[in-house]
C-alpha cells in the first residue's frame, strides 16, 4: 500500500462541500495531462494555492487528502514510463492505419511557450493505454489490473535562473480516476500552523 498527500486548489465554498464528504470533481478536460481524474498536487500546499490563485481567483482555497495510489501508473518510474511510451507507439500505429489525425500538445494561450499546458497528444495516449489494459482485463477475468491513479512530474513555469536544468513551478501530480473515489482515503484542512510556516494566508474563513 502506498499512502501520499495530495492537495486541491478549489474555492471556499467548493471546499466546504469536499469537507463535508461531497466528492471532488472529476475533470474530463480534451487537454488533461494524465486523462479524466480528479486532480491533486502531491504534497505542495503551496502550488495548489497558486493554482487556486490563478483559475480560482475569488476566495480560492485549497483541501488536502490522503490518498492511496492503488495501481498507479507512475510517471515517475521507468516502469510507468515504458508503458506510456510503448502506448504511444501503438496509438499512432493505430491513428495512421485508420487515416486519423494525431492530436498535438500545445502551449496554454495564457502560460508559458516552454510548458505545452495543452496536452491533446499526452491525453490520447493515456485514453489508449486505458483502453489496452481495460480490454486485458476483461479477457483475462480481471487478473490484469486496470490503474486506479496516474502520478506523473511536470516540469512547469521559468527556469530559475539562467541556464537553469529547475523551473519554478515544478511538480507532480495525481489523478484518480475513479468516479466513486475509493482512492480517498480522508480530507482534511490544512492546519493553519502550516499555512502560517508558508506564509499562506487563513484560506478557510468559514
Amino acid at each position: 500500500m502506498s499512502i501520499v498527500l495530495g492537495y486541491h486548489g478549489c474555492t471556499k465554498q467548493a471546499a466546504q462541500l469536499l469537507l463535508s464528504g461531497s466528492c471532488f470533481e472529476l475533470s474530463n478536460k480534451p487537454y488533461d495531462w494524465l486523462g479524466a481524474g480528479s486532480y491533486f498536487w502531491e504534497d505542495d500546499v503551496v502550488r495548489a494555492y497558486q493554482w487556486a490563485c490563478e483559475r480560482r481567483s475569488t476566495a480560492p482555497c485549497v483541501v488536502g487528502a490522503v490518498i492511496e495510489l492503488g495501481n498507479c501508473l507512475d510517471l515517475t518510474k521507468q516502469t510507468g514510463i515504458l508503458a506510456v511510451k510503448a502506448a504511444y507507439e501503438s496509438y499512432v500505429k493505430m491513428q495512421r492505419t485508420a487515416d486519423q489525425p494525431i492530436p498535438v500538445n500545445k502551449p496554454a494561450p495564457s502560460g508559458s511557450q516552454l510548458d505545452m499546458g495543452l496536452r491533446y497528444l499526452d491525453r490520447a495516449v493515456i485514453d489508449h493505454l486505458h483502453q489496452v489494459y481495460a480490454s486485458a482485463s476483461e479477457r483475462s477475468g480481471g487478473k490484469t489490473r486496470e490503474f486506479d491513479t496516474v502520478r506523473a512530474m511536470f516540469p512547469e513555469g521559468r527556469p530559475l535562473y539562467d541556464e537553469a536544468g529547475f523551473r519554478e513551478k515544478t511538480h507532480v501530480q495525481i489523478a484518480i480516476r475513479d468516479p466513486k473515489q475509493e482512492q480517498i482515503l480522508g480530507v482534511f484542512r490544512v492546519p493553519s500552523h502550516q499555512l502560517k510556516q508558508l506564509s499562506l494566508p487563513d484560506i478557510y474563513g468559514f
